[in-house]
């Protein structure tokens, strides 16, 4: 079986995800290769079997006339063209999509030519782009247009507000797919599917997955000495690749003057540097991002409880690897956020109250017989690298 993986850039997440699938697809002999644009983020972060197409001029030029205009998906002609030419001479036997709503792809001429090669297509949702005019996420502002077709976009930052042309373009090319089937990592992020143009397509939910051995080995590196954290303090975790608004950053400033003297927050990850200052002269520690697993495992390991304040997410892997690592969590109800875990590895706050989530903490904090890391590690074990075969397994159900 061959397949070929589309997607906008390799950052974030998508690494992990993609190296997984790759294991995954090997282990049964398949061919794999990533279909990536020509950027120089993705020539930075070369991925293994991966192929570009296209110029690097492309983004910078789809990116300006939606901009102008407010549309999104109908332009990138000729480079969808370089794209499917090199489908062609790959000759997958099915299209497994992820992010590609990012101002890369003609959507009307990719549809096109899959529906008349009749090669079965895979989209992993990571967000809720898709189905809407715009948004990745729409819960944070508590916005239902994207069922009857956007327009007046409160999150709109173009000239002109084009979310109801892009809904119906989506709606016309996306869902237009013939042979395709919807994989999302969450059951939450399912439901809006089912509820979206894409009603009447397969839906599945396959979880993401971790390598849960590399976050459960314990790690050589003292973060409390690093740091200067006395061992009678109880760490406060929580970590993003980047602190953007959705991630609830500003709570954390609120629960540094809510919990005891003796619990020390930590956050792992780019914050900017006034901001920064914001939160030292809180008593919160900013290390940055971490410049090895073993660190990241560590801080995980050392902490009491890990706590994800997200306001807007699908299916947060931070959570995942604190559960590796045997670490209970405290998250809002928000997105796929609270299916990681189950009563005896974390609570589920209703979204922004910050003193039922400060409770949580220390309710945590006080029950370590409850929330064991032996409860955390076994629940980890439903979200490890294991999830990616039900990927191929598909596949092979499909062609």
């Amino acid at each position: 079986m061959r397949i070929a993986v589309i997607h906008s850039g390799n950052a974030g997440f998508f690494p992990r995800y993609y190296r997984a699938l790759t294991v995954a697809a090997k282990t049964d002999e398949n061919e794999i290769a990533l279909f990536s644009p020509n950027s120089g983020r993705n020539k930075r972060n070369r991925l293994q079997y991966q192929i570009t197409w296209g110029t690097r001029l492309n983004w910078f030029v789809h990116s300006r006339l939606h901009k102008l205009t407010g549309l999104e998906d109908v332009f990138s002609f000729w480079e969808t063209l370089a794209l499917l030419l090199k489908l062609e001479k790959y000759s997958p036997d099915i299209i497994h999509l992820n992010l590609v709503n990012d101002k890369i792809i003609n959507m009307p001429l990719f549809t096109y030519y899959v529906n008349k090669r009749k090669i079965p297509v895979v989209w992993t949702m990571h967000d809720c782009r898709a189905f809407t005019g715009l948004c990745p996420y729409f819960d944070e502002i508590g916005c239902d247009r994207w069922k009857t077709g956007c327009g007046h976009c409160k999150q709109c930052q173009t000239w002109i507000d084009g979310t109801h042309i892009v809904w119906k373009i989506r709606k016309r090319w996306h869902a237009g797919i013939k042979n395709l089937t919807i994989v999302t990592p969450s059951q939450w992020l399912a439901g809006f599917v089912r509820d979206s143009f894409f009603s009447n397509h397969p839906i599945k939910v396959i979880y993401n997955g971790v390598d849960t051995t590399a976050f459960s080995t314990p790690s050589t590196f003292d973060v409390r000495a690093e740091y200067g954290i006395v061992d009678k303090k109880k760490i406060i975790l929580g970590c993003a690749i980047n602190w953007e608004s959705r991630k609830g950053l500003c709570f954390f400033e609120l629960l540094a003057d809510m919990l005891p003297s003796d619990y020390q927050i930590v956050l792992v990850g780019g914050i900017d540097e006034i901001r920064q200052d914001c939160l030292k002269r809180k008593g919160i520690i900013c290390t940055g991002r971490t410049s090895t697993l073993d660190e990241m495992v560590a801080w995980y390991q050392s902490a009491s409880v890990f706590c994800n304040p997200t306001m807007a997410d699908n299916f947060p892997t931070t959570n995942i690897e604190a559960l590796a690592a045997g670490t209970p969590i405290v998250t809002f109800r928000t997105g796929g956020s609270p299916e990681a875990i189950d009563d005896n590895t974390g609570i589920v706050v209703e979204q922004g109250n910050i003193q039922a989530f400060s409770e949580a903490i220390k309710k945590i904090c006080m029950n370590s017989n409850q929330y064991t890391s032996e409860a955390c590690r076994s629940r980890s074990w439903m979200f490890s690298d294991a999830n990616y075969g039900e990927y191929i397994k598909l596949f092979y159900s499909l062609i």
